[in-house]
C-alpha cells in the first residue's frame, strides 16, 4: 500500500522501525486515560506484532498506520481500522481507531487522518464505521463529529479502566 496524503500529515504503514513510537503511545498516562490500563511490555509487544500482520479489505485485524508530519518528518501517532465482519456479499462495516502523542493533541492531526482512513476505506469498500469512545473523552468524540459521525448509543457500565466503569459512547457514519 502506497502513503495516504492528509494534507500536512502522511500516512503509512506500521513497521518494525515503529515499535518504540508504539511502546511511548502504549505507555503515556495521558494517551490511555481513556482507551484502556496500562498495558505490560510483553503484552504491548502482543498488540504491536498482530498490527504488523499484512492486511486486506475484510480482515478483521487491525490495518495500523503511522500518521507522519510532512514537514518534520516526525511520527504524531497511529490511526486506522478493521473490520467488524467478514461476511463478502453484506456492506463491510469497519471500527475506526486512533491514538496520538500529547504533544501532538489539538493541532487537528487525528481529524486529518481519520479523513484519510475513510476516504481509503471508501475506496476498498467500506460502507459502514463505527467507533468506540470512553465517555469523557471529549476530544475524540469531537473529532468523530467533524468526520460526520453520529452518536448513536450510549452503554452505560460499559467499560472499566483504573477500576472504574465508565460509559462506551458508540458513533457510526455511513458511507
Amino acid at each position: 500500500m502506497k502513503p495516504l496524503d492528509a494534507g500536512c500529515l502522511t500516512l503509512r504503514l506500521l513497521t518494525e522501525t515503529d515499535w518504540p513510537l508504539f511502546l511511548e503511545l502504549h505507555r503515556y498516562e495521558q494517551v490511555l486515560q481513556y482507551v484502556a490500563d496500562p498495558l505490560s511490555d510483553q503484552q504491548i509487544r502482543q498488540r504491536f506484532e498482530e498490527r504488523l500482520r499484512p492486511w486486506q479489505a475484510g480482515d478483521l485485524h487491525w490495518l495500523s498506520l503511522v500518521v507522519v508530519e510532512k514537514q518534520s518528518g516526525a511520527a504524531t501517532g497511529i490511526s486506522g481500522f478493521h473490520c467488524l465482519e467478514s461476511d463478502i456479499d453484506a456492506p463491510l462495516t469497519a471500527e475506526v481507531g486512533y491514538l496520538f502523542l500529547p504533544e501532538f493533541f489539538g493541532k487537528g492531526y487525528a481529524t486529518l487522518a481519520l479523513k484519510a482512513c475513510l476516504d481509503y476505506g471508501a475506496k476498498l469498500g467500506m460502507k459502514q464505521w463505527q467507533a468506540v469512545v470512553t465517555e469523557g473523552n471529549l476530544g475524540s468524540g469531537r473529532v468523530l463529529e467533524k468526520c460526520g459521525f453520529s452518536l448513536i448509543e450510549r452503554q452505560h457500565n460499559g467499560y472499566q479502566i483504573g477500576g472504574k466503569f465508565f460509559a462506551d459512547l458508540i458513533y457510526t457514519k455511513t458511507t
